[in-house]
């Protein structure tokens, strides 16, 4: 893959192509195992989607950002539009399509803040590559472009394309990705489950393999996210665990959207891949400490003094 030119010009913009749901969570004691049920304490219907969550991270650290995606003409599309622009996200390019309802997720958060996620896609699948063609201005001009796994692979094919800066994926949920796109990523961060599912693993049992299967992914820079243990930062020059600041946590829902938020956000600024990292394990950390996914990302003055 060609080098491309990560030096800080005019363009500091991050452009998120992604999902957008709304998140249906109910807190329970314990997670059901198959056929069983478990009643609720509470229920919340809150605005979340991996693109839109990680729109929102970047946005509230002072990022400036826009999103491309597809919610449905429905009042739930409404309440995601607002609460993206609510957290300055432009959202010009955010398509509202009648007939096709927006995306949800039933999201189950058991009493240590573990969570289990079931998502119908709705208009993020209906997101197309004349979408994508729409916003190549914003592409183009980018300084981070940053995409997930909730919507159709061919349009994150046309983004990279169109990217001259840095390109992050976060290959969540687990699906197979064309080989063309992985070739086109700059930055790859998937958790140990996605790792396994690219590197043909079943699991890892230290560090070392993770790194070895990072490395086998003949990616740049892979960071492999690790939940409470932080992050591990893999690439051609170096290898450095990252760990997280200690918090209470409460519900981990959207933590790693707060992750890669977060580390589009330092990038773009100029951080180095460490620093960015380091922001970026405690950007993940601060947002268990609240519940839900959009109103839990933390500041920029909330990162800057768990890091001091």
């Amino acid at each position: 893959m060609g080098k491309k030119n990560y030096s800080v010009g005019e363009s500091k913009k991050i452009v998120v192509v992604g999902s957008a749901n709304i998140d249906l969570v109910a807190s329970v004691n314990h997670l059901p195992v198959p056929g069983e049920t478990v009643l609720g304490s509470s229920f919340n219907k809150i605005p979340g989607g991996k693109g839109a969550n990680q729109a929102v991270a970047a946005s509230k650290l002072g990022g400036e950002v826009s999103f491309v995606g597809c919610v449905g003409s429905d009042q739930e599309g409404e309440i995601l539009r607002s609460s993206l622009e609510g957290a300055n996200v432009d959202c010009e390019f955010l398509t509202s399509l009648p007939e096709i309802p927006t995306g949800t997720a039933m999201i189950g958060v058991d009493a240590e803040g573990n969570n289990s996620i079931i998502v119908n896609s709705g208009a993020n699948g209906a997101l197309a590559q004349e979408h994508i063609i729409a916003a190549k201005g914003i592409l183009e001009s980018a300084k981070v472009i940053l995409m997930q796994l909730e919507i159709p692979t061919s349009c994150l094919e046309t983004a990279t394309e169109m990217a001259n800066r840095i390109t992050i994926l976060n290959p969540a949920p687990v699906v197979d990705i064309p080989k063309g796109l992985l070739g086109k990523v700059d930055v790859l961060v998937p958790n140990q489950i996605e790792l396994a599912h690219l590197s043909n693993k079943e699991s890892f049992n230290n560090l070392d393999e993770i790194e070895n299967a990072a490395k086998s992914l003949d990616i740049e820079t892979v960071i492999v996210t690790l939940g409470s243990k932080g992050a591990l930062l893999v690439s051609d020059s170096e290898t450095e665990l990252v760990s997280p600041p200690v918090v209470e946590s409460v519900d981990t829902t959207g933590a790693g959207d707060a992750f890669c938020g977060s580390l589009a956000d330092s990038l773009s600024r100029g951080l180095s891949f460490i620093e960015s990292v380091e922001q970026s394990v405690a950007a993940g950390a601060l947002s268990t400490t609240r519940r839900g996914a959009q109103i839990s990302m933390p500041t920029r003055s909330e990162v800057d003094s768990v890091l001091r």
